[in-house]
């Protein structure tokens, strides 16, 4: 099933300020990207990725090493985990197989009021959980309630990786994860830039205190020092303008401003 992911992508979405996580965002705080991923090779797909979006993105199995998060319990900034990774599956099942880790991991990160995206992978197939969006589905809700009742931005969006023959029913998978608010895409490429483009327009969002628009209806006046062909423009849009003379030394030939430099200077 993961082979269907590298199909080729359709065009992703454009996220703007209609998005409502954008236009919902109302604090200067950081909005940072957090990848859940049950496999290597959907996090590491989705760290290329995210290079045309993000100047560095932290993981546990890095592709530059300059970004390997210190602890993998813990996330810096924008960071993509692989559950699948030695350190997460000793002693226990793989992700695909048993949930828990990554539901406790997305109650962390959905919990972090920096965190604004949140992207997971949900893998059918043989040999993976009989039904992952049943346990999923309601953590998902109640990560976005939790975020909507603090009145900040947060986005779920889930990859699913499977096909129509996929014992885990495709239909009922994605319906469960939808009616939880998740955004589903059945494309990791299509859901990793969607992440990226929204993770970029929050992070482009100017926060700030407003500026009085009545100012720039006052009448304007200006200083000109130099060339007169800008007073002249100034004063026929019907602005105030005090004209200065100037010329640059020695009339802007720089062998006698050399020259008159040295005399200055003996």
């Amino acid at each position: 099933a993961v082979e269907l992911a590298a199909f080729e992508a359709s065009e992703h979405p454009i996220i703007d300020d209609a998005h409502p996580a954008i236009r919902n965002s109302r604090f200067a705080s950081p909005h940072y990207l957090r990848g859940l991923f049950s496999g290597g090779t959907l996090a590491y797909e989705a760290q290329l990725i995210l290079q045309d979006y993000l100047p560095a993105v932290y993981a546990n199995a890095p592709l530059d090493k300059r970004f390997k998060l210190e602890k993998a319990t813990v996330s810096r900034e924008h960071t993509i985990v692989d559950l699948g990774e030695d350190e997460f599956t000793v002693g226990r099942l793989h992700p695909m197989l048993d949930n828990e880790l990554r539901l406790q991991r997305l109650a962390q990160e959905a919990a972090d009021p920096e965190v604004a995206v949140i992207l997971l992978d949900v893998v059918l197939g043989d040999g993976a959980h009989p039904d992952p969006a049943s346990e999923l589905a309601p953590a998902i809700a109640d990560a976005l309630l939790a975020a909507a009742e603090a009145e900040r931005p947060l986005e779920v969006i889930a990859v699913v990786v499977g096909t129509d023959e996929d014992p885990q029913d495709l239909e009922a998978q994605v319906a469960q994860l939808e009616e939880a608010g998740a955004q589903v895409e059945f494309n990791n490429e299509v859901a990793v830039r969607r992440a990226g483009e929204l993770v970029r327009a929050l992070g482009s969002k100017q926060i700030g205190t407003a500026v009085d628009s009545a100012i720039l209806r006052q009448p304007l006046a200006a200083i000109n020092v130099g060339l007169e062909s800008f007073t002249a423009s100034l004063t026929d849009q019907g602005a105030a303008v005090i004209q200065v003379d100037w010329r640059p030394p020695a009339g802007g030939n720089e062998r006698l401003a050399g020259i008159l430099a040295r005399m200055k200077g003996k």
